[in-house]
């Protein structure tokens, strides 16, 4: 397990990130949150207001301007009007996360040794929660660039117990960034364990990681967008933000999304797989050391209550995701690396894993198996990879029965990267009956030349939002509209609204040229589109 730095880790690093490039250009844009940061950002783009934050007309005030000023970034470099391409959207959290590897390796290694350098990104780099969030154009990945060297420069501190001026200006200046990508829930990963840990310790850390001239360059970072939004929206921001978003998501759950305790610890067993499979065993060690580690083990009681607060917060809070608690893989994945690398690759490591190795590769044959059942056909190749899914798991629990932690380990993540694609490359294209937005899209791409104007009415989403809104108008104004104007125009409605234009005689002249069956992932439920033209 030996990784040399400036050969195998960066290769190993670059490989990962070749693969996972291939689903940010493939996967279409996904409702709702992806598509709505990614519209505020081409709304941003085409009407050169750096400023202001909406969805082409519609004010969206829940998050402050960090994502919105970076994926703008990213498409004044690499992209062009219109600004519809979702990938694009997508590179500032691959670029975050994977930065993020880099210096977790580096800061790491220095701390403790390549082993478990290496180890604490293999955890997180295969990690379900990763690959997820890589893949969508949203603020957690590069949150959890920021909330990531902030913590680094505090394991730097509670290590060697001085850090250098640069080090505290680093910190602050990842804080200020955080601060505009989200607003302060980075508090809850950086200053709240670090207070816990100064009580317990009776020390003040704070005070360690304290900078004047850092606490400054926050204000001068971070006050002046805050101050113009303030002015600009006539104070609208902070009631959005703070009173309508924040405080209802700790009051109650929001957006169908409220779950009793317990939601977080259990969903780890999945999105942290496959460092999951040594999590139980994890949890007896700390719980058999937990009296020498409280007294004795500072990195290791930092480490548990880093990721152990978040957790405990975020378990309490109605409102959940399981990206919620993302920055806390960062001291968990340093956690099972340290116990594994400390333990020499002990067979006992394995005591207690054999949960883990079954349920994951259960779950995602069975939603691969439900996804084909329900929205496509089994065919060969549906079988072969089931086959193969077989053979890969059955592999990996004889690895696991005759407690070989290292093809364990090898074995695990050769089973992501085999997901991975399945979900690529096989998966992905068999879902067509979900990508309403993109069907749209192209039908409107093939009549655009021949049409004045389009509408699309009754299919809302976010996604479909994005791809057109340069280039139509959804709007029920069209039901207004008069027999006998002469303007050109393509209509795409629901089904429910094709039934209004039949019995209305203004629209006699409408043709239906095309209709289509889609699936609306977003409400669970079936939609018919048609298109008309006059």
């Amino acid at each position: 397990m030996n990784i040399s730095f400036n050969k195998r880790f960066l290769f190993f690093l670059f490989i990962c990130f070749l693969i996972y490039l291939q689903g940010i250009f493939k996967l279409p844009v996904i409702d709702r949150d992806e598509a709505r940061f990614a519209t505020s950002s081409k709304t941003m783009l085409i009407e050169k207001d750096f400023i202001d934050i909406k969805m082409v007309e519609e004010k969206r005030y829940k998050k402050p301007i960090g994502i919105y000023w970076t994926q703008s970034l990213m498409n004044s470099i690499f992209g062009s009007y219109p600004y519809d391409k979702i990938s694009i959207y997508r590179l500032p959290s691959i670029l975050g996360v994977f930065i993020s590897f880099f210096l977790i390796f580096v800061i790491i290694r220095n701390i403790e040794n390549e082993s478990i350098a290496f180890l604490t990104v293999f955890f997180l780099i295969f990690s379900f929660l990763t690959i997820s969030e890589i893949h969508q154009a949203k603020t957690d990945g590069l949150l959890f660039l920021f909330i990531g060297i902030c913590n680094l420069i505090i394991f730097k501190l509670i290590n060697f117990r001085n850090l250098s001026f640069l080090n505290k200006i680093f910190f602050w200046i990842a804080m200020s960034f955080g601060i505009l990508i989200k607003g302060p829930i980075i508090i809850i990963f950086t200053f709240f364990p670090l207070i816990i840990f100064s009580i317990l310790r009776k020390r003040n850390f704070i005070k360690n990681i304290w900078s004047t001239f850092g606490f400054v360059l926050l204000l001068l970072i971070t006050i002046p967008w805050f101050v113009l939004i303030n002015i600009k929206s006539g104070g609208a921001f902070w009631y959005e933000s703070v009173g309508n978003d924040l405080f209802n998501k700790v009051k109650s759950g929001q957006e169908s999304h409220g779950f009793p305790p317990g939601y977080y610890s259990l969903l780890l067993f999945i999105f942290f797989w496959p460092g999951s499979i040594f999590i139980i065993n994890l949890f007896l060690q700390m719980k058999e050391r937990f009296k020498y580690i409280l007294k004795k083990d500072d990195f290791l009681l930092y480490l548990i209550i880093s990721f152990g607060f978040p957790l405990i917060i975020f378990e309490l809070i109605p409102t959940k995701l399981p990206h919620y608690i993302y920055p806390a893989y960062l001291p968990l994945s340093i956690l099972v690396a340290k116990f594994i690398a400390e333990s020499d690759y002990n067979k006992k490591l394995l005591k207690f894993s054999l949960f883990s190795i079954v349920l994951f590769p259960l779950t995602i044959i069975s939603l691969i198996t439900l996804s084909i059942h329900q929205f496509s056909e089994f065919d060969g190749n549906f079988v072969f990879i089931i086959i193969l899914y077989l053979i890969l798991s059955l592999f990996l629990l004889k690895e696991t029965l005759k407690k070989k932690i290292k093809s364990v380990l090898i074995s695990s993540g050769c089973f992501q990267i085999f997901t991975y694609f399945v979900l690529i490359f096989f998966l992905l294209p068999r879902l067509e009956v979900l990508w309403i937005s993109d069907r749209i899209n192209m039908i409107i791409n093939k009549h655009e030349s021949s049409v004045e104007k389009i509408f699309t009415v009754g299919f809302n989403e976010p996604s479909l939002l994005f791809l057109t809104s340069h280039k139509s108008s959804n709007s029920s104004s069209i039901l207004g509209y008069k027999k006998g104007q002469e303007e050109k125009i393509l209509l795409i409605v629901t089904d429910i609204i094709s039934k209004n234009i039949k019995d209305n005689e203004n629209f006699s002249e409408f043709l239906l040229i095309e209709e289509f069956t889609g699936f609306n992932y977003s409400k669970g439920e079936n939609v018919i589109l048609k298109v008309y033209k006059n």
